[in-house]
Parts: C-alpha cells; sequence; structure tokens
C-alpha cells in the first residue's frame, strides 16, 4: 500500500513534465533549408533542456536527502537514469529533431529512443523514492498528495498498470501514428507532432512501468507474464515494420513536400526507415526480456537465501 502511494505521488509530477514536454516541440522547428548543414540544425528552444535538467535535480536531490535508504540506489542504477535523460535530449534537442522533419528513416530513431529505449534506462534507475523526495514540500502537499487521495486518480492508476491495459496502449499508439493520416498531418502541424511525441514517450514509461521494478515497487505481473508480453509485442512491430519496409510507393506524402538534406530518395528513406522501426524494434523486446530473466533470477534467489537456516 505505502508504494502504491508513492507511485500516486508521482503521476502528478509526471503529468505536468509531460504536458510542458510537448509545449516546445510546438515552437521553435526551423527545418533544414536546401544548402544548410543537417548536423547543425539543433533546436534551441531551452524548455526541453530545462525540464531534463529539473528532473536530474530533483533525482539527485532526492538521493542527497535519503540518509538511511533501505534500498540504496547502485552506481549503475544512476548511470541509466542519466543515460535516459541524455537520450531524451538527443530525441528532443539535437539535429535528429529537425531531420525527423525531412527523413522517415530518423523519425524512427527519433521514436525509437523517446519510446523504447529511453523510458526503459530512466526507470531501470530506481526514480521512484528519490523523486519523490527531491519534490519540495508544496509540490507534495498541495499538488501530489490531494491527487493521490483522489478516487478517480486511484482507478485511472489501476487502469493503466493493467497488463492487458499498458500493451494495448504501447502498440495502439505506435499502431495509430503510423497511419498514413496521422503520421502526415504530424509532419504539417507542430502541435500535432508534439502531441505524437509526447503519447509515445508516456506509452513507453506506461508500458516498462509495468515490465520493469525495482525497488521499492513490484509489479502485479508475474516476472514469466512480462517475458510473454515483450514476446508477444514483437509479432505486430514485425509486421508493422515489414509493411513499410517491402511497400513500393510513398505512404507518408509529408515528406515530398520538404527538402531531402541527403541524396537519397524518398522510397529508399521510407524502407531504411521500416527497417529502423523493425530490427532495434525486436531486438529492443528480446534484450528487455533477458533483462527481465535476470531479475527474475536475482529475485528467486535472494528468496531461497532467506528461507534457508542461519
Amino acid at each position: 500500500m505505502r508504494v502504491g502511494r508513492k507511485i500516486l505521488l508521482a503521476l502528478p509530477a509526471l503529468a505536468l513534465l509531460q504536458l510542458l514536454w510537448a509545449v516546445p516541440a510546438a515552437h521553435a522547428h526551423g527545418g533544414i533549408d536546401a544548402g544548410q548543414n543537417p548536423f547543425t540544425a539543433w533546436n534551441w528552444n531551452p524548455l526541453p533542456t530545462l525540464l531534463i535538467l529539473i528532473a536530474a535535480y530533483v533525482y539527485l536531490n532526492g538521493l542527497s536527502n535519503w540518509e538511511r535508504p533501505s534500498h540504496p540506489i547502485s552506481r549503475w542504477q544512476k548511470a541509466s537514469f542519466f543515460t535516459g535523460l541524455f537520450l531524451i535530449f538527443i530525441a528532443l534537442q539535437s539535429p535528429l529533431d529537425n531531420l525527423s522533419e525531412h527523413m522517415l528513416s530518423f523519425h524512427q530513431l527519433q521514436h525509437f529512443l523517446l519510446r523504447m529505449l529511453a523510458p526503459m534506462l530512466v526507470l531501470l534507475g530506481a526514480p521512484l523514492t528519490p523523486m519523490l523526495r527531491g519534490l519540495p514540500s508544496w509540490a507534495l502537499q498541495g499538488i501530489v498528495r490531494p491527487t493521490v487521495r483522489n478516487p478517480l486518480a486511484r482507478a485511472t492508476y489501476e487502469k493503466l498498470t493493467n497488463p492487458v491495459v499498458s500493451v494495448g496502449i504501447f502498440m495502439g499508439v505506435l499502431y495509430l501514428w503510423q497511419l498514413p493520416g496521422g503520421f502526415n498531418l504530424a509532419l504539417r502541424n507542430e502541435f500535432i507532432h508534439a502531441l505524437m511525441h509526447m503519447t509515445m514517450m508516456s506509452s513507453g514509461f506506461i508500458f516498462y512501468w509495468a515490465v520493469i521494478d525495482p525497488k521499492p515497487r513490484h509489479s502485479r505481473i508475474h516476472y514469466g507474464v512480462r517475458v510473454l508480453y515483450l514476446g508477444l509485442i514483437v509479432l505486430p512491430n514485425t509486421l508493422l515494420g515489414a509493411v513499410i519496409t517491402f511497400t513500393k510507393t510513398i505512404i507518408y506524402t509529408g515528406y515530398l513536400d520538404v527538402t531531402q538534406p541527403f541524396d537519397m530518395s524518398v522510397l529508399t528513406d521510407q524502407q531504411i526507415g521500416g527497417l529502423v522501426l523493425w530490427v532495434p524494434g525486436d531486438m529492443m523486446s528480446i534484450l528487455v526480456a533477458g533483462i527481465v530473466m535476470i531479475m527474475w533470477y536475482e529475485r528467486e534467489e535472494a528468496a531461497n537465501n532467506a528461507k534457508q537456516p542461519v
């Protein structure tokens, strides 16, 4: 129950962070002009970097305020958390952000970072307790705690952490934004583009929240079921990637209206984009399944050692 309350305490802060992240993405996208070096076309809006730095500060502040931790955060967990934040920075602020508006291959790489890799690394950093301990008291007392006591917030959390729902959201959001209509609209409308990124990153956190459970949280899903779910998402990801890769016509016509920064046809770029969605996505699922199996083994070993007489 105490862990569940901590999780609910973190929801408002996470929701606010996600909402604010959509704002800078809807501005300061200058794109890439003909003749411009695509690797110098950074997104210079400072808000994403500011939010990342705030998240890093809250995490470090929580660690410093945690004098006698019941479950110490290891060096590799800290490294994982900050690597995840760095990948979010790369996805939203580096030239990758502007390149994604001109080439599908870079767009799929950006989505891979935001949807799969960064959420996993951040959650492997066991951020729950440090982030809560690092928040200012006014945020905990005035915003977070009232939300925890809200029955609707509790019911929403229970629904989102249901394994069937979390997997459905994870794959449903992917398929929704890979449909030509929504994808092409996002290329032409900056607010829709920001919404795409926000929902993709949120779906990644929701999915991996049920899969990765560093202390003090314990997921309700058995480790074997988690491995099964990770295996099940490979098939729809493979299907979608294969369709994009082997289609001989231009699916995402929005790329026909923008400058191509490299000497590559839109169709070739589309095929590479399908492969980026397909291969790294499948490999990531297999990698995380391996991590879950290691966690499963370590948990079983710890339980067996606890049962043995001294």
